[in-house]
């Protein structure tokens, strides 16, 4: 599901997320026109495997590229494991120890946003 509020573009994904569903995230990065927000709620993707999340990472990436910012939330438990075996794989960076893997704009809260770019 797909609806738009101004600037905002808020998504809601269902079911699985896999191969298949990148041509969907094709269509909704193609979609998100002149927004500068797209807020995903996760809360009723119950599986993604591998090559979702990778299709997930790169939606991100490109709409960040175009100056969009993406938000995703409500993540389930199978979902959000994925997140943090693919995390496990990075070390900790900086003095910090924050992982630097390549979830990490699917984690970003709205909360990191304005603390950084107040």
């Amino acid at each position: 599901m797909s609806r738009r509020y101004g600037p905002t573009v808020y998504l809601a994904p269902a079911g699985e997320l896999d191969l298949e569903g990148r041509s969907a995230l094709d269509e909704l990065y193609i979609g998100a026109g002149e927004a500068t927000v797209v807020a995903c709620d996760i809360l009723h993707l119950t599986f993604m495997d591998v090559s979702g999340l990778d299709g997930l990472i790169d939606f991100a990436d490109r709409l960040e590229g175009r100056g969009i910012r993406f938000f995703a939330y409500n993540w389930q438990p199978q979902p959000s494991r994925l997140l943090d075996l693919v995390d496990a794989l990075y070390p900790p960076t900086g003095a910090t120890g924050i992982r630097g893997g390549p979830t990490g704009l699917l984690r970003r809260s709205l909360r990191d946003s304005t603390v950084h770019h107040s």
